[in-house]
């Protein structure tokens, strides 16, 4: 019982459908150029309109102002430090998450803090030094 099977050849031939009739125009040139598997290999695509520009190198972060941060904090003004350095902190975290404004808006925050802690660092400095040695206030440092 051969139920869902082709009857066996009678001519003695292979078994099977039979062979594809020929193409009136010989080979079909769709398939012309098969591969090794007998699959058409791909061809690409026309290219049409002006030619394409490699992409964009990525951008750079910008820069963190850590350093300056640290040391307008531990030679300058302690107080406008700290802002600086969270602010600081902020700016490779923000710029790995792919916030690249929020990025760019730290680094600005950092850089303004920065500087506020210098200024207010050499003010303190220059008051304190013209006050002791200018105006005689030598009796506020004690016994040194």
């Amino acid at each position: 019982m051969t139920q869902g099977y082709p009857p066996p050849p009678q001519d003695g031939g292979k078994p099977g459908w039979g062979t594809p009739p020929p193409t009136p125009f010989g080979p079909n040139p769709g398939f012309g150029n098969t591969s090794p598997y007998g699959f058409p290999t791909a061809s690409p695509p026309p290219s049409f309109g002006p030619p394409t520009r490699p992409p964009a190198p990525p951008l750079p972060p910008p820069d963190n102002y850590l350093a300056w941060a640290v040391l307008a904090t531990v030679f300058c003004c302690f107080l406008a430090g700290i802002p600086a350095l969270l602010a600081a902190t902020s700016v490779n975290e923000r710029w790995l998450r792919g916030d690249q404004a929020g990025a760019n808006e730290a680094s600005l925050r950092a850089r303004n803090w920065t500087i506020g802690a210098v200024l207010l660092g050499v003010i303190f400095w220059t008051t304190w030094m013209v006050g002791v040695f200018v105006l005689g206030w030598k009796e506020t440092l004690g016994d040194l």
